[in-house]
């Protein structure tokens, strides 16, 4: 079998472009000129692919696997080396010395939290403010758990991690956690250590205003212990709304009725548009005020007589139910929870009986023949006769083609005028109501709803 191992002595640097318009290598080595393609080691590759791809000794499976390392080997080879930035030295440069700020306060700190301390990546051997500053400017996460070096942005005296400096004894933050290497001088704020998910959470402590749930692994508000719905790992996720990872957040997360969580500030914007979880799509919030107003909406809004025969199946995004309803234009109320929170599986035609069928073209073809018959001589027996036996083969004709799909059947024609009907009511307003009946094209119902729906 063919060994991947041996495709690394194939490989050939590949270069980046910096900032500068200059490219760097993966050795770290700087070039004006571009990067090259390796067409040889391209055309190599794809040799190898083809024979691995005809052997029919290797099982599928293997084949897939084996090309796959084949395809990222130039990338595993580059995880495998340093990082280009890597600073070996642990001296700090001129640039690390200098104190850095947060902007709100004008203190000593970062755009992220308030600090007099700056801490040494032990992965990369950088200096950084905090664990978000690190993770922007390089291309790998902090191990903050293995952060064993400070840099006092007082006296810039480097030193193990502590809440206080060595030299010149003044305390860098209010709080610091040594298990998380965490310092912040954030005035009136509380922060406890959750040893369960092993970070620090802003709090006055568990027990007194958070709890940890074992099945959603992270820590919820006491008022919620009996109330909220357990999802495993709930917050080991990104939010829905601007993707950021949740466990790690430093933003207030919140925990909707269905259970999923997303951050408090994009909770506040996304139900000004909608009111269904994006995650589930059931309700976040009680709508029954909202649902019983679209009552009234449907009670007036008479669907058109080409849709008596129509009729939807549904399903019910909040108690999960399937059901049969009458079919309209806008809104299907779920029979079982009384909500409109449904989805439209399928929408199906209730055809009339071949009966009902025969006997309507067989009215209308007799009808045809009568008026026919008033111009025609009445003297001519014969003629008459034959009249009707011509007429009674033709509505045989009709009676069979519609049955058996041929022609144009009553229930195509009604299909016909059906969509005409769907068109022109598509191009209109809706009736002069308070615009209530296209209220829900551009108005979220929440706004108009006072209870909160966040325990």
């Amino acid at each position: 079998m063919f060994d991947n191992e041996e495709w690394i002595d194939f490989e050939a640097e590949e270069e980046n472009e910096n900032e500068d318009g200059e490219f760097i290598t993966r050795n770290g080595q700087q070039s004006s000129q571009p990067p090259q393609v390796d067409l040889q080691f391209q055309n190599d590759l794809r040799k190898v692919i083809l024979g691995i791809q005809n052997d029919t000794s290797i099982k599928p499976e293997e084949k897939a696997h084996i090309i796959q390392n084949l395809m990222t080997s130039k990338w595993r080879q580059f995880e495998k080396k340093p990082a280009s930035n890597t600073n070996n030295n642990s001296e700090p440069t001129e640039e690390d010395l200098k104190p850095t700020y947060n902007e709100s306060s004008q203190t000593l700190g970062c755009k992220h939290y308030r600090r007099g301390a700056k801490l040494q990546s032990n992965c990369c051997n950088r200096w950084f403010t905090c664990r978000f500053c690190h993770d922007d400017a390089c291309d790998h996460q902090i191990d903050r758990h293995a952060t064993k070096n400070m840099m006092c942005m007082y006296c810039q005296t480097i030193q193990p991690v502590n809440k206080s400096c060595n030299k010149c004894e003044r305390e860098l933050a209010r709080y610091y956690c040594d298990e998380c290497k965490f310092w912040d001088d954030q005035p009136n704020k509380q922060i406890y250590h959750c040893d369960s998910c092993k970070i620090c959470r802003v709090g006055r402590g568990l027990g007194i205003d958070y709890f940890h749930c074992d099945v959603c692994d992270c820590c919820l508000q006491i008022n919620l212990r009996d109330s909220h719905r357990c999802i495993e790992k709930n917050l080991e996720r990104d939010c829905v709304i601007c993707g950021e990872y949740l466990f790690t957040s430093i933003s207030q997360a919140i925990f909707m009725p269905c259970g999923h969580s997303m951050h408090s500030n994009c909770y506040n914007e996304y139900v000004t548009t909608a009111y269904q979880c994006p995650t589930c799509w059931k309700s976040i919030g009680n709508m029954d005020p909202y649902f019983r107003r679209i009552d009234a909406i449907v009670a007036q809004q008479k669907m058109p007589p080409e849709y008596d025969n129509f009729f939807a199946h549904i399903l019910c995004n909040d108690c999960e139910k399937r059901s049969t309803v009458k079919y309209h234009f806008l809104y299907h109320k779920c029979p079982y929870c009384q909500g409109y929170n449904t989805k439209v599986l399928e929408t199906k035609e209730k055809l009339p009986s071949e009966e009902e069928l025969s006997e309507e073209e067989i009215s209308r073809s007799s009808s045809n023949n009568n008026n026919s018959a008033v111009g025609s001589s009445s003297s001519n027996t014969g003629a008459i006769s034959n009249n009707n036996n011509s007429v009674g083969s033709s509505v045989v004709g009709i009676i069979n083609t519609t049955i058996n799909g041929g022609g144009a059947s009553g229930a195509q024609v009604r299909q016909s005028r059906v969509m005409e009907v769907t068109a022109m009511m598509q191009g209109e307003e809706g009736p002069p109501d308070d615009g209530n009946a296209t209220e829900h094209r551009t108005r979220n119902p929440l706004n108009s709803l006072s209870n909160h729906y966040i325990n």
